[in-house]
C-alpha cells in the first residue's frame, strides 16, 4: 500500500467524481429506463471506479463495483428491466462505496461487510438469468471470437500491400481479456504497447480511444505489421496476465474482411487510421514509433489551501495599495501618481481574477439533492419531483461549501411538512406529483437562492398554537411574523417525531448557518398554495465595496451591496410611533435606527447627519449616521473567537493609515432594533 500512497489524493478525487456521476446517471436511468446512452455512461464510470480500486489494492471496493456492473450488464442486454427496487439496491451499493471511500480517506481499512449487498445483487442476476436458461446457454456458447474485421478501408489495404513488399507480414490479431478482469483497459494497453515494440498496429477494432477507455466487450481486434512469426507474437501477448485467448492469422482480404458498404465509419476514427497508415507506409524499412494522439489538458487541480493563501496575499496587496494612495495624497507626491494608478489597475485585475478562481457554480451544491429527494419521497410514500434553475449561477467556494447543509434541512422540511400525500393532493385538485423548486440567480453583487414547494403552506393558526404551548408569546404578531417563528430554537409543528423531522432541530440551525455567511432568510407562504424560502447571500466573503461613515467619533464600514440610497437627514422627517421612529421614504414610512443608540456611543455634534436607506430582503430600513467619509474597497478580516459574540459586526478592516475599522452587520443592527421594540 505504501507504493500507492503517492496516488491516494488522485484516487480520491477521481473516485468522488465517478461516484457523483453514478448517482446522477442511475437516477436518470430510473426516469429514462430505455436510454442506452445512460447505461453506457454508467458502465464507463463503474469500470473506471473498479479499475482504480483494483490498482490501489482496495479489493472490497473492486468486488462490490464488479457485482454492480453485472446487474447493469443485464439492463444493457435487455435481460432485466429497470425497476425501483433494483435502482434502490444500486443506490445502497453506491452509499456503501461512499462509506468505503470515506473510511479509506480517514486512513482506515476498506474491509466493510458487503456480503449482504453482493448476495442481493447475485439474486437479481440469477432471477433474470433463469427467465430463459436455454437461450442464455446457446448465446454463451456461440459467442466465440474470430478474425473477421468490419470497417477496413481501401487505404488500409494499400498500406498492407506496401508493407508486404518490404519483408513485413500483415497479421490479424484478436485478443480476448478475462471476463473477470478488473482492469480490462490496462490489459489491452499492455498488449498493444508490447506489439508496437515489434511492429506497427495500423488498425484496431474498436477504435484505439475506446480500447484505452475499456469501452469494449471482452475482446478487441487489430492488424499488426511485423517481421516476427505468429508464434512469437502470440507468446508476447500471453505474457500479459488475465488474457484468456489469442487468435492470430495472416491477413487475407477475402477471409479477413466483410462488406462495409452499409456500415457508417466514424470520421474521427478514419482520420486517425489514415495518419497511422501513412506513417507505416513511408517508414516500414526504418521503423519509427507510431505517433500517439495527445489531448492537452485545459484544467488543473489546485489545493484549496493554496487558493486561500493566494486570496490572502491579494487582500494584503489591496490594503497596502490603499495605504500608498493615502500617503501619496497626504504628502502630495505627484511623481507617484502615475505608477500608483498602474498598480491600482493591476491590483484590481488580480483581485477580480482571484475572486473568479474562488467561484464555483451552484450546480456543485445541487448534485446531491435529486437522489436525496427520491429517497425521501420513497420513505414518506409521496410523489415529488425536483425542478432546478440557475445551475450556472456562481458563488464563492466558502458559501458553496457551507450552504449545502441548510438547504438539506429546508428540502427535508418541504418534503415532510409541505408536500401532501398523493391522494390528499388529488382531493384538493392538485397534481398527484408534488413539486419542489430550487433556484439561484444573481442580484447585484448578491445571490438569491429560493426553495419553494406547492404543498400545504405554513398555517399561522397551527404555528400560533404550537408557539403558545412552548411559552412563546404571539401577542400583536401578524400572520407573516408568526410564520417566521419556525426559525425559533426547538420549534416544531410536527404531530409526531419521525426519522425526518419533528424534533424542533434544523430550522433554527438553518438561520444560524445563513447568518454566519452574512446572509438572510425569509419565508413567504400561503395556506394551501405552498411555501417559498428566500435566502440572500453575498457573492464573495473577502473583498467588498464599502461606505465609510463616522458616528460617535468612530469610523465604521457599511457593505455597499445592500445600500439603496443616502439622503441628508432632517429631524422634521421623523415620525414618532408607539414602536419607535419611522421615516418618510418614497410615499411610505420605514423604521429607522440611530447608530449611536444601537452601539451605545456618545452623541456627537456633527452638523451634517445622513440617513442611509438599506434593503434587507424586501424591507427597507433607515440608518442614521453623523457623517459620511468616503467609498472604499475593503478587505474583510474575521474577528477572533474572543469577539465572536459581537453580533453587530461582520468583521474588521485595515485602513490606509494603518488604523482598524469595524464592519457593521446592518441586518443584525436594523432587525435587532425591530425585534427589541416588539
Amino acid at each position: 500500500m505504501d507504493d500507492n500512497s503517492a496516488y491516494r489524493d488522485l484516487f480520491f478525487e477521481e473516485t468522488d467524481s465517478n461516484l457523483e456521476i453514478l448517482n446522477e446517471e442511475v437516477l436518470r436511468l430510473e426516469q429514462n429506463p430505455e436510454d442506452t446512452e445512460i447505461i453506457d455512461s454508467i458502465f464507463r464510470s463503474a469500470h473506471t471506479l473498479k479499475g482504480m480500486a483494483a490498482t490501489m489494492g482496495y479489493n472490497t471496493m473492486a468486488k462490490l463495483t464488479h457485482s454492480v456492473e453485472n446487474v447493469f450488464e443485464l439492463f444493457k442486454s435487455k435481460k432485466a428491466k429497470v425497476d425501483t427496487d433494483t435502482i434502490s439496491l444500486v443506490f445502497d451499493c453506491l452509499d456503501t462505496l461512499t462509506d468505503i471511500v470515506e473510511a479509506l480517506r480517514a486512513g482506515e481499512s476498506d474491509e466493510l461487510d458487503i456480503s449482504s449487498l453482493v448476495l442481493r445483487l447475485e439474486n437479481v442476476a440469477n432471477q433474470n438469468a433463469q427467465v430463459s436458461p436455454v437461450k442464455t446457454k446457446v448465446e454463451t456458447e456461440s459467442k466465440g471470437i474470430d478474425l473477421v474485421l468490419s470497417n477496413l478501408e481501401e487505404s488500409d489495404l494499400t498500406v498492407i500491400e506496401q508493407a508486404e513488399q518490404t519483408d513485413y507480414k500483415a497479421y490479424v490479431v484478436t485478443v480476448k481479456v478475462d471476463n473477470e478482469s478488473f482492469m480490462k483497459a490496462a490489459r489491452a494497453f499492455l498488449v498493444m504497447n508490447k506489439l508496437e515494440q515489434e511492429g506497427d498496429i495500423i488498425y484496431t477494432e474498436p477504435s484505439a480511444d475506446k480500447i484505452e477507455e475499456g469501452d469494449f466487450e471482452d475482446y478487441f481486434k487489430m492488424i499488426l505489421l511485423s517481421k516476427l512469426e505468429q508464434s512469437e507474437i502470440k507468446d508476447n501477448i500471453l505474457e500479459t496476465s488475465e488474457i484468456e485467448e489469442v487468435l492470430i492469422g495472416d491477413f487475407d482480404k477475402t477471409q479477413s474482411t466483410k462488406s462495409t458498404e452499409e456500415v457508417p465509419v466514424d470520421n474521427t476514427t478514419a482520420n486517425e487510421h489514415i495518419q497511422v497508415k501513412e506513417g507505416a507506409a513511408n517508414q516500414v524499412t526504418a521503423k519509427k514509433e507510431t505517433p500517439k494522439k495527445s489531448i492537452s489538458k485545459q484544467t488543473i487541480r489546485v489545493d484549496l489551501t493554496r487558493l486561500d493563501q493566494f486570496m490572502n496575499l491579494v487582500s494584503e496587496l489591496v490594503i497596502h495599495r490603499t495605504r500608498l494612495e493615502d500617503l501619496s495624497e497626504k504628502e502630495k507626491l505627484l511623481e507617484l501618481s502615475e505608477p500608483l494608478t498602474e498598480v491600482g489597475r493591476i491590483t484590481t485585475e488580480l483581485q477580480e481574477l482571484v475572486l473568479q478562481l474562488r467561484m464555483q457554480p451552484f450546480n456543485v451544491v445541487l448534485q446531491r439533492f435529486p437522489r436525496m429527494l427520491r429517497d425521501l419521497a420513497n420513505e414518506l410514500g409521496k410523489e415529488i419531483q425536483l425542478v432546478t434553475e440557475g445551475e450556472d449561477t456562481e458563488l464563492d467556494r466558502t458559501v458553496i461549501s457551507e450552504i449545502g447543509e441548510p438547504l438539506i434541512h429546508l428540502l427535508r422540511n418541504s418534503a415532510d411538512h409541505g408536500i401532501e400525500m398523493p391522494e390528499e393532493r388529488e382531493k384538493l385538485g392538485k397534481p398527484k406529483v408534488g413539486t419542489v423548486k430550487l433556484a439561484a440567480y444573481p442580484e447585484g453583487n448578491r445571490v438569491v437562492v429560493t426553495l419553494s414547494d406547492d404543498g400545504k403552506g405554513l398555517n399561522p393558526e397551527y404555528i400560533r398554537a404550537s408557539a403558545e404551548k412552548k411559552g412563546i408569546s404571539t401577542a400583536g404578531l401578524s400572520d407573516e411574523e408568526i410564520q417566521q417563528l419556525i426559525f425559533h430554537p426547538g420549534f416544531s409543528t410536527a404531530a409526531k417525531v419521525t426519522g425526518i423531522s419533528g424534533r424542533g432541530v434544523g430550522m433554527d440551525a438553518v438561520k444560524e448557518k445563513i447568518s454566519s455567511l452574512n446572509g438572510t432568510i425569509e419565508t413567504v407562504s400561503e395556506v394551501g398554495k405552498g411555501t417559498t424560502f428566500k435566502i440572500i447571500l453575498p457573492l464573495t466573503l473577502s473583498i467588498i465595496q464599502a461606505l465609510l461613515v463616522r458616528t460617535g467619533g468612530e469610523t465604521f464600514a457599511l457593505p455597499q451591496a445592500i445600500i439603496d440610497k443616502v439622503n441628508r437627514f432632517d429631524e422634521e422627517d421623523v415620525i414618532q410611533v408607539h414602536q419607535g421612529e419611522v421615516y418618510r421614504y418614497k410615499d411610505t414610512t420605514i423604521p429607522i435606527t440611530r447608530l449611536t443608540d444601537a452601539l451605545d456611543l456618545e452623541d456627537s455634534n456633527y452638523g451634517s447627519p445622513h440617513i442611509i436607506i438599506v434593503s434587507i430582503g424586501d424591507e427597507k430600513h433607515g440608518l442614521v449616521v453623523d457623517e459620511l467619509v468616503q467609498q472604499k474597497e475593503i478587505v474583510i478580516k474575521k474577528l477572533g473567537k474572543e469577539l465572536g459574540e459581537m453580533n453587530h459586526f461582520l468583521g474588521a478592516t485595515i485602513m490606509g493609515d494603518g488604523s482598524i475599522s469595524l464592519i457593521l452587520d446592518l441586518t443584525s443592527i436594523c432587525k435587532g432594533r425591530k425585534e427589541a421594540k416588539q
